[in-house]
C-alpha cells in the first residue's frame, strides 16, 4: 500500500477551468482572496486548478505555452496559490497532457493519426477530436510546460487524459519498428502507444523534480507507481458512471492507496454543466459512499469564466463538508473491515458484467468486500468468489491451494471452474465441457420451479459433493428451420448433470451466474449465492433482518473508532437515468455484528440499546432517513 504524500485529502474540490477563445473580459470579477474565503468558509482544505486547460490556454506567466487573451499580467495561479496557503488550502496544478487545442490548430504535425490517415475525427462535439502525439514536438514542448509550472510553490500536479490512442503517424511508425513493433498488427501498435505513454508519464514525473507532490495521472492504470494517492472521477448522475461504478473502484484501489478521494461532481449532468447543481441530497450521498469506502470527498466543478467561484455551489458545499466534519473524528484515517474478495484478472481494471454481479449481489446481502487481481493479497479474507475467467497459471493454483488449506473458501462460478479444476479444488465434479443447449435452467430444493441461467454454461456431474441445484436442460435451441423460428424455448426435465455442487472449503457454480445477475437481477440467482454463503461463511460480520436489499452497509475502521456506517438513500430511475433528490425512509431494521460491543448513534453518541447472544451484538437501527453511523465500542 503506498504511503500519504503531505496531508490525507478530506475536503477537496477540483475546479475544471477550459475556456474557449473570445471571452474579453476573463475572470474581470474574480478575487483571488474573496475565492480562498469562499473555500475557506467552506470548509475546504484542498483544491485542483488549471494552470493550462485542455483548451491550450495558460493561466499563469508562461514562456513557451499561450496565455489566455486578454490576462496581461495576471497569473491566476500565483493569486490562487497565494491566497490558498495563507489559508492553509492545498492546491494541485491541473495540466491536460492528452490535450491542447489551440497549440494543435498551429502544429498539424503534432497530432495523432488514425488509422484511415485522418487527424480529425468525424464527430467535432467532443473533446477529443484530435489528441496530441507523445512521439512529436509536442512532447519537449510539455515537459517545459511542466517544468515552469512545477517552480511555482504546488502542492501537486493533476495530468488529465493522459492518451492511449493508436497513432500511425510517420514519427511513431518508424519508431515502433525500430523497437521491433509491427506496425501492420493493430494490437502490436497499442502495445507501442502504451509503452510511450508510460514512458512520457516517466519524464513528466522527472521534469516536476520536487519528490514531495502529489502526483496523479488521469487514465493511466490505477495501479501506476509514478500515482501517489487513488483518485476516483465519477459524476453518478451524469455521464456513463451512474450510481454502481464508484464503490466497485473503490473496493479495487483500497489496498493499494493510504491516501484516496471520491472526485464527485455538483453538475446535474457532466462536466462543463455550468447551469445545473444537483441536490443536496445526491451531495450527501456521495458523502455517505465516500466516508463508507474510507475515501476523501471531493466536488468537480467548473469556474464561471467572468465571476470563478458561484455561490450556490459554495453553499452546498458548504452544508455537505459541515455534515462531514461531525464524522470525521470516528472516519478519518479508515480502512474497511472486509469478509471476502472477489478475484479479477491481471489487467487494467475494468468493471465487467461477472465483476458488476458479483458486486451487486455481495452488497444487497450485505457481504463485505474488496476486489483483487490474481497478484493481489487476498489471504486475509474469508471467503473468495472467483466469478469469470482470470487466467490460470501455476502461481494463481499455488496460491488458491493454500488459500484453502489455511480455511479459506471460494466459490468458482462458470467460466472460472476450469481454474478450480486445475488447481485441485474441485475433484468432487467432473467437468464435461461447454453446454450445448444456447439456453438452460436449474432447480433447487426449495421448489420444483426450473429458474432461467440466462448465461454461457458448463456441463458438471457430481462425484461426491452435495448438490444444491440441478441442471435442467432446454427442449430447443434457437433456429430457423425455414418455417419456424424457434424463439421460445421451454424448459426441459431433469438430467445426470448438476447446476451446484459444494464440498468443504469450496463451491461450484455451472454457469455465469453473476454475469446473468448483472442482466436480468433474477432475484433467485442471488438467493442460490446466499444459500452457498450461509454454507461457507455462517458467522458473517453484519446479519441483518428486516433492512431494504437497497440499503447499504460497511464497517471502518480508524485508530480510535469502529464505525458500522448504514445508508438507505438510492437513486430513482427516471427515464434511465439515477436521480437522488430526496432520501429514502428506511423502517427499523435488526442488525447482528460479530463481536460484542456498546453502541452509540453518531455523531451524537447517544446510547443504543444492544443485547449480546452468541458471540454478536444485536440492537435495533431505528428509523433512518438517508443515512445513520453507530459507534461500536
Amino acid at each position: 500500500m503506498k504511503k500519504t504524500i503531505g496531508p490525507k485529502f478530506r475536503r477537496a474540490l477540483h475546479f475544471d477551468f477550459h475556456t474557449p477563445p473570445g471571452i474579453p473580459n476573463l475572470l474581470s470579477n474574480f478575487d483571488a482572496e474573496f475565492f480562498a474565503e469562499q473555500l475557506a468558509d467552506a470548509h475546504v482544505e484542498y483544491i485542483n486548478f488549471a494552470a493550462r486547460c485542455n483548451m491550450g490556454f495558460s493561466y499563469y506567466n508562461t514562456k513557451v505555452g499561450k496565455k489566455y487573451p486578454g490576462l496581461g499580467d495576471r497569473d491566476i495561479l500565483k493569486e490562487i496559490l497565494d491566497a490558498c496557503h495563507k489559508r492553509n488550502i492545498g492546491v494541485t496544478a491541473y495540466i491536460n497532457i492528452g490535450l491542447d487545442h489551440d497549440l494543435a490548430a498551429d502544429h498539424l504535425d503534432w497530432l495523432k493519426v488514425m488509422r484511415d490517415g485522418k487527424i480529425y475525427a468525424d464527430n467535432k462535439n467532443s473533446n477529443f477530436f484530435r489528441t496530441m502525439c507523445y512521439n512529436s514536438g509536442y512532447r519537449a514542448h510539455l515537459l517545459e510546460e511542466i517544468r515552469e509550472i512545477a517552480a511555482y510553490d504546488i502542492d501537486g500536479v493533476f495530468c488529465d487524459c493522459v492518451e492511449k490512442r493508436e497513432c500511425y503517424c510517420p514519427r511513431c511508425i518508424a519508431d515502433m519498428t525500430a523497437r521491433g513493433y509491427d506496425p501492420h498488427d493493430h494490437q502490436a501498435v497499442m502495445d507501442y502507444q502504451y509503452m510511450l505513454r508510460d514512458e512520457f508519464c516517466h519524464e513528466i514525473r522527472a521534469a516536476a523534480d520536487k519528490p514531495d507532490l502529489k502526483f496523479y495521472f488521469n487514465g493511466l492504470p490505477r495501479s501506476f507507481e509514478l500515482i501517489t494517492h487513488a483518485e476516483i472521477e465519477c459524476l453518478p448522475g451524469g455521464g456513463s458512471w451512474g450510481y454502481d461504478y464508484f464503490d466497485s473502484i473503490a473496493a479495487y484501489t483500497r489496498p493499494l492507496y493510504e491516501d484516496r478521494l471520491y472526485m464527485s461532481g455538483r453538475f446535474q449532468d457532466e462536466w462543463g454543466d455550468f447551469g445545473g447543481i444537483k441536490p443536496v441530497a445526491a451531495m450527501q450521498n456521495d458523502l455517505y459512499d465516500a466516508m463508507m469506502n474510507s475515501f476523501g470527498l471531493s466536488f468537480g466543478d467548473h469556474m464561471h469564466p467572468v465571476d470563478g467561484f458561484e455561490k450556490e455551489v459554495a453553499a452546498r458545499v458548504k452544508t455537505v463538508f459541515e455534515e462531514k466534519m461531525q464524522y470525521e473524528p470516528y472516519t478519518d484515517d479508515s480502512e474497511n473491515i472486509v469478509e471476502a474478495a472477489i478475484l479479477i484478472p491481471n489487467i487494467e481494471y475494468k468493471s465487467t458484467l461477472c465483476t458488476k454481479g458479483a458486486i451487486r449481489i455481495l452488497k444487497e446481502l450485505k457481504v463485505l468486500f474488496n476486489i483483487y487481481t490474481q497478484d493481489g493479497d487476498f489471504s486475509s479474507a474469508k471467503l473468495l468468489f472467483i466469478c469469470e475467467d482470470v487466467g490460470i497459471n501455476d502461481t494463481l493454483k499455488q496460491k488458491l491451494q493454500d488459500f484453502e488449506k489455511c480455511g479459506g473458501k471460494i466459490i468458482f462460478a462458470g467460466s472460472a471452474l476450469e481454474l478450480g479444476k486445475a488447481a485441485g479444488l474441485l475433484d468432487y465434479v467432473d467437468l464435461i465441457g461447454d453446454d450445448p443447449a444456447d439456453n438452460a435452467y436449474f432447480t433447487t430444493p426449495a421448489n420444483d420451479m426450473r429458474w432461467a441461467m440466462y448465461a454461457p454454461c458448463k456441463l458438471i456431474k457430481n462425484i461426491d459433493g452435495v448438490e444444491k441445484a440441478k441442471y435442467i436442460s432446454n427442449i430447443f435451441n434457437f433456429i430457423w428451420d425455414g418455417r419456424q423460428s424457434y424463439f421460445y424455448r421451454p424448459q426441459g426435465e431433469e438430467t445426470d448433470y448438476s447446476a451446484v455442487v459444494t464440498k468443504g472449503n469450496t463451491a461450484c457454480i455451472c454457469f455465469d451466474l453473476f454475469k446473468a445477475y448483472s442482466d436480468m437481477f433474477l432475484a433467485e440467482h442471488k438467493l442460490l449465492v446466499k444459500e452457498l454463503i450461509d454454507v461457507l461463511l455462517p458467522d458473517r460480520l453484519i446479519q441483518v433482518s428486516g433492512m431494504p436489499q437497497s440499503a447499504v452497509v460497511s464497517l471502518t475502521q480508524n485508530p480510535t473508532a469502529l464505525v458500522l456506517h448504514v445508508k438507505s438513500t438510492y437513486p430513482e430511475i427516471k427515464m434511465g437515468r439515477g436521480i437522488i433528490e430526496d432520501h429514502t425512509y428506511m423502517k427499523s431494521a435488526t442488525v447482528s455484528v460479530s463481536g460484542c460491543y456498546q453502541v452509540k448513534s453518531l455523531p451524537d453518541l447517544k446510547e443504543v440499546a444492544c443485547r449480546t447472544e452468541d458471540g454478536r451484538t444485536v440492537f435495533e437501527t431505528g428509523n433512518i432517513l438517508g443515512y445513520k453511523a453507530f459507534l461500536l465500542c
